[in-house]
């Protein structure tokens, strides 16, 4: 319960409120919006469509679930301009939490929501590559890959929370600038290292992956015309470059809090997330549907399509 001087804290909005330690300027707020709301707002929801409705996409729960994840991150960043309080007075100490306790939950949330795509993709090209037939789906581990995200989200949202309503004076947004923060060292140190655990631990199977690949590359095939997208050593090296550089900056913003550029590459993420994967072939052909169907179909991270002959397998 939170206690009656915390309670009048959170009715204030300009109490106490801490110094500014990120020097961004208004076209830099801008931008961080622009970056955070037209994924999150039109182009993720729109990749979710045509995944979930088109019969010729398929992917794994995983990639839904990363998209579903940067569209939270994307919503969760623009509450102060929901409640036009992106610049001025100070938002009030209630909504400043709110927004902080969903941003704080980030680090860990997206690392694993990466973390548990390639670690699809990790075991997809393993299957292919030692040419193992699917033994069927593998439920408890694939409802775990999917819940244990929004675990790391909920234990980041509800720590955050504690800390800063047992002292309101240390949650404001004038300190981060771009969005509402807890001026709390050990949240924020806690927090970063355990999302550059989880980062390492992606980049460790993506070089994994990336090493499977170049020595089984001819090998990485099932005959009958199914097999690993031609195109996905190329997505998972971009899709690992970006998370190299998420984690680095990630540990920059630490030591340099005074510096925009962390926080608007880390926003780039969604965008980057739509680059890399709204670009596969399949795509494409379920944007261009008045073109012919190809007679050979890849199936990525594990989806199951069928060819023009009726077969279908699963990678």
């Amino acid at each position: 319960m939170i206690s009656s001087t915390s309670a009048q804290g959170f009715n204030e909005t300009n109490s106490n409120v801490p110094v500014n330690i990120v020097h961004g300027t208004e076209a830099e707020l801008v931008l961080f919006l622009v970056l955070n709301m037209w994924p999150s707002h039109f182009g993720l929801p729109i990749l979710l469509a045509i995944i979930l409705l088109s019969k010729k996409v398929h992917r794994h729960p995983t990639f839904v679930n990363l998209c579903i994840g940067f569209i939270i991150i994307g919503v969760s960043s623009s509450v102060l301009l929901y409640a036009g309080k992106t610049s001025g007075p100070e938002p009030s100490k209630m909504l400043c939490l709110f927004q902080a306790s969903m941003l704080y939950g980030v680090p860990a949330f997206a690392s694993l929501l990466a973390l548990m795509l390639v670690l699809q993709m990790f075991l997809v090209v393993r299957g292919a590559v030692n040419k193992q037939v699917s033994q069927g789906p593998h439920t408890i581990r694939l409802w775990a890959m999917l819940i244990v995200p929004y675990i790391a989200l909920l234990i980041s949202i509800l720590a955050t929370t504690i800390v800063g309503a047992s002292n309101p004076d240390s949650v404001s947004r004038n300190r981060r600038y771009f969005y509402c923060s807890v001026k709390s060292e050990l949240l924020s140190g806690t927090i970063a290292a355990v999302g550059a655990v989880f980062l390492f631990a992606t980049v460790v199977l993506e070089i994994w992956t990336l090493v499977m690949l170049y020595k089984n590359w001819r090998s990485a095939r099932y005959p009958g015309g199914v097999g690993v997208e031609l195109s996905l050593p190329i997505r998972v090296m971009a899709f690992g470059l970006y998370v190299i550089l998420a984690m680095s900056l990630s540990l920059l913003s630490v030591n340099a809090p005074n510096s925009p550029i962390p926080d608007l590459v880390i926003a780039c993420a969604a965008t980057v997330t739509i680059l890399i994967f709204a670009t596969q072939p399949d795509i494409i052909r379920a944007l261009c549907f008045w073109r012919k169907d190809p007679q050979l179909t890849f199936t990525p991270l594990g989806s199951t399509t069928k060819t023009n002959t009726g077969t279908s397998s699963k990678v």
